[in-house]
């Protein structure tokens, strides 16, 4: 039988895969963070080992779980290497949520099931969020489908549908676990508190059944049980470095206590223009008047459950010493769903529908304009800079020198990359073995090391590198080209 598609879907899906997939290779690989992500995902490639996430060659890498990597690698392994498969994963993955937007919007606003997607789509934060390299976009998904799987679940008349949408919940969880970590489980609390709010204590415990946590164990914690075995010391490393300080140690991103302030706030504004403003007005009468109380005791309230959908991952946000804007992305599911609540009842004249069509224009055309914005740590324009002064030259690796690696160039030039360091006698050896490999081998040398490393490769016998180019303050050289 055919499949059939509601009227709604006719123009809503071709407006998400518009926006997710055209102009998605217009800009080039921005470092440090997207160089990070792509450069682990093609060394999965090349080196065939999809466990054991690393930076460099025996150099692991276990910041995060391996599925936004595994991703990132599946895109490049089937459109080739170029910015525009290195992001399909995350193109899909904003089409997805859209999608799965929609399907709440027939839960929770049956009148316009449309209107949350349409609002998540054109917001500015999600838009920009999928043509980025993080975590976040495909975080936001699987966010998004345990959510759609509680809510469903909390909707069930019998018990046994209400088990079978647990365990898309958990599965949901799981996934994004293995994307994210704990961060990953943040709406769970919500649940938690919804639940125990609406239908009292005994209604949280319908939510851990043991097959949903053991599906929960299989999909996000079984990479983990992996490379603990075969590492155990990562154990600790998981727990106190990955949790336990990025929770309370200065170490990470603005841990300043105002950094919560600063960044979330204008980024939940900003990421969710024009589409938030609709929220404010009644936020500030309910906290004024204290009728936010009453939501709980509603019949379905669906507006309290939102409410702590937001609030409670955007509390432990701000509590936590790791602050960084994208961590709010997974939000703006819910703030779509409160803004259209509050825009239900518009009625889309000519001039609104051509202000929305002139909107969509403007985003891709930022979108497609992205590269022409001037970015020092865009790879893009250091790559092509390399080509030129290397020619048809395929070095086996790029090696550099007292400067952290733009890794964002693994990309282009298809080579892994090394950072060595070189300021005492002792870092010569690996620099000499290196010089003297028949091997071709780019250095990009940090012009303060400029005189020490011409220097090293006399020393070592195996004459000095070529010098090849200059971009910004490296070097460009050459060696085992000959």
């Amino acid at each position: 039988m055919p499949v059939s598609i509601s009227n709604d879907l006719r123009w809503l899906l071709p407006l998400l895969l518009l926006l997710a997939f055209a102009f998605q290779g217009s800009r080039g690989i921005y470092d440090p963070d997207e160089g990070r992500y792509s450069n682990v995902a093609l060394e999965m490639l090349r080196t065939g080992d999809w466990l054991m996430p690393q930076m460099a060659p025996s150099h692991p890498h276990f910041t995060k779980p391996p599925l936004t990597y595994w991703a990132i690698a599946s895109g490049i392994r089937l459109f080739g290497y170029n910015e525009w498969a290195a992001r399909a994963a995350h193109a899909l993955a904003f089409v997805f949520t859209g999608l799965l937007v929609y399907g709440l919007g027939r839960r929770l606003l049956p009148g316009k099931p449309w209107l949350p997607a349409l609002i998540y789509a054109t917001s500015p934060m999600p838009f920009m969020a999928a043509n980025t390299l993080t975590t976040d976009t495909l975080l936001t998904l699987w966010e998004t489908l345990a959510m759609f799987g509680f809510i469903t679940a909390w909707q069930s008349p019998g018990p046994a549908d209400r088990r079978r949408w647990l365990l898309l919940m958990w599965l949901g969880y799981g996934l994004a676990f293995l994307t994210k970590g704990p961060p990953g489980l943040l709406p769970l609390l919500a649940c938690v508190v919804f639940l125990w709010s609406a239908r009292g204590a005994g209604s949280v415990r319908m939510l851990f059944s043991g097959s949903g946590l053991l599906l929960f164990a299989l999909v996000g914690l079984s990479w983990y049980g992996a490379v603990i075995g075969s590492r155990p010391e990562l154990l600790s490393y998981f727990i106190g470095h990955e949790i336990v300080a990025r929770v309370t140690s200065d170490q990470f991103h603005n841990s300043e206590w105002y950094k919560g302030l600063t960044l979330y706030l204008p980024g939940l504004l900003g990421g969710g223009f024009p589409w938030v403003l609709a929220i404010l007005p009644p936020a500030f009468r309910q906290l004024r008047s204290g009728d936010w109380r009453k939501a709980r005791s509603a019949p379905r309230p669906a507006g309290w459950l939102l409410t702590c959908w937001v609030l409670l991952p955007l509390l432990i946000f701000m509590l936590s010493s790791s602050r960084l804007t994208l961590y709010i992305l997974p939000l703006f599911v819910p703030l779509s769903l409160l803004s259209a609540r509050e825009l239900q009842d518009l009625r889309w004249t000519a001039w609104q529908r051509g202000a929305l069509a002139l909107w969509v224009v403007l985003l891709l055309a930022l979108k497609a304009g992205s590269d022409r914005f001037p970015y020092e740590h865009n790879a893009a324009p250091f790559a092509a800079e390399i080509r030129q002064a290397i020619g048809t030259v395929r070095p086996v690796e790029i090696v550099f020198i007292d400067r952290t690696a733009r890794y964002g160039l693994h990309l282009y030039l298809h080579a892994p990359l090394v950072t060595l360091r070189f300021r005492e006698p002792g870092d010569i050896p690996q620099i000499c073995r290196r010089l003297a490999a028949a091997a071709p081998r780019l250095w990009i040398v940090k012009d303060q090391a400029r005189a020490l490393f011409e220097q090293a490769a006399h020393d070592c016998g195996a004459g000095a590198a070529e010098r090849r180019g200059q971009w910004q303050d490296m070097g460009i050289y050459l060696s085992g080209s000959g």
